[in-house]
C-alpha cells in the first residue's frame, strides 16, 4: 500500500541515490532515523542468531511508515513544493533501503519493492546487494522520544474525541497538556495539531489529566467542518470516477445552505483541496460520477466530471 501511494505521486527519477538529509521536513528526518535504528536492531538480532526477535521490528516500521510518515505527510505528497519532491524522494530511499532488511525473511515481496525502487541498474537483485550498515549519526534518539511522546498524546486526544462523538474532520479550538516537555517543538506540535484538528496546542500546568480538549464548537468551528466534510465526499467521489490526484474537475453540488454558505467563503481553498476549476451549486446531467449523501443530517446531492 506504501509502494502504491508513492507510484500514485512519484513522477521523476532520483538522480542520485545516496540519501541527501539537509534541510529535510522534520516527518522525513524522524523516519529516516526510525530506519536507521531498525537497521540497527535487525542487525543486532541476526548477529546474536535471535531470527524471532530479527523479525519482530519490521512489523513496527511498517506501521510507522504507512500510519504515520505517510499519512502526515499526504498533503505534501498532493502539493506543488520541493517539499512534496522531499517527501517522494525520501519515501523513495526508505523503501528501496527497507526492502534490503526485509530480504531475507520475505524474499519475493523484498524483491519486487527493491526493482520498482532501486535505481542501481549495476545489481540485478535485491539479494545480491550489500547489508545496510546503520549510520548512528542519523539516529536522532531526541526526536525519536519526541515524536513516540507526540503519538501517545494524539492517540489519547482522539480517545477524547470518540467519547464525545465529535468526527476527526470537525475542528476544535484547544488542546491542553500538562507535561511542558514538548513546549519548544513547535514542527512535533504543528503535526500533533493536524493529527487531532485543533486550531492550538498550549501548555497548563494546572489540568486534572494529562491532556484536555476543548469542545465547544462555534458556528466558525462548525463552518469549516462543514467545509471538511463536503471535501470529503468529493474527494470520495473522485476515486469512484477512477480519477487520478491531477486530473481537474468541474463539481455540481446541491447542499444545505449553511454549507453553501462555508464553501462559498472559503471558494479557492475549497477548489484547490477537491482539484475543481468550477463549482455550480445545481443538478445536472453531465457528471462522470454523482452521489448522494446525508451530511450534519442533511441531504447532499454531488456530481464531477473530468475536464
Amino acid at each position: 500500500n506504501t509502494y502504491k501511494f508513492y507510484e500514485l505521486y512519484a513522477r521523476y527519477k532520483i538522480q542520485n541515490t545516496k540519501y541527501k538529509i539537509q534541510n529535510t521536513n522534520i516527518l522525513d528526518k524522524w523516519i529516516i532515523a526510525r530506519l536507521e535504528q531498525l537497521k540497527q536492531e535487525v542487525l543486532n538480532s541476526l548477529e546474536n542468531y535471535e531470527l524471532d526477535k530479527a523479525v519482530r521490528p519490521l512489523g513496527g516500521f511498517i506501521d510507522d511508515l504507512s500510519t504515520w510518515h505517510i499519512r502526515r505527510s499526504r498533503e505534501r505528497f498532493k502539493s506543488e513544493s520541493k517539499d512534496k519532491i522531499a517527501a517522494i524522494e525520501t519515501t523513495k530511499y526508505v523503501l528501496a533501503e527497507f526492502s534490503k532488511i526485509l530480504a531475507p525473511f520475505a524474499p519475493f515481496v523484498a524483491e519486487a519493492i527493491y526493482k520498482m525502487t532501486s535505481d542501481n541498474k549495476r545489481i540485478a537483485s535485491v539479494h545480491l546487494e550489500k547489508w545496510p550498515v546503520s549510520d548512528k549519526k542519523l539516529i536522532d534518539k531526541d526526536l525519536l522520544d519526541s515524536m513516540a511522546e507526540i503519538r501517545k498524546i494524539a492517540s489519547l486526544a482522539l480517545e477524547l474525541r470518540s467519547k464525545e462523538g465529535i468526527k476527526v474532520r470537525q475542528p476544535l479550538s484547544e488542546l491542553r497538556i500538562k507535561n511542558s516537555e514538548l513546549r519548544n517543538k513547535k514542527e512535533l506540535l504543528k503535526i500533533l495539531a493536524d493529527e487531532i484538528n485543533v486550531k492550538e496546542v498550549v501548555f497548563d500546568a494546572k489540568i486534572s489529566q494529562e491532556i484536555e480538549l476543548n469542545i465547544k464548537i462555534t458556528p466558525e468551528l462548525k463552518a469549516e467542518g462543514l467545509l471538511r466534510e463536503a471535501a470529503r465526499t468529493i474527494q470520495d467521489l473522485r476515486k469512484e470516477a477512477g480519477l487520478l490526484p491531477k486530473d481537474k474537475i468541474n463539481l455540481w453540488l446541491e447542499v444545505p445552505a449553511e454549507a453553501r454558505s462555508a464553501i462559498e467563503k472559503n471558494i479557492s481553498e475549497f477548489k484547490e483541496k477537491i482539484c475543481a476549476k468550477d463549482i455550480y451549486f445545481s443538478r445536472t446531467d453531465k457528471f462522470d460520477a454523482e452521489t448522494e449523501t446525508k451530511m450534519e443530517n442533511f441531504a447532499i446531492w454531488a456530481g464531477v466530471k473530468k475536464i
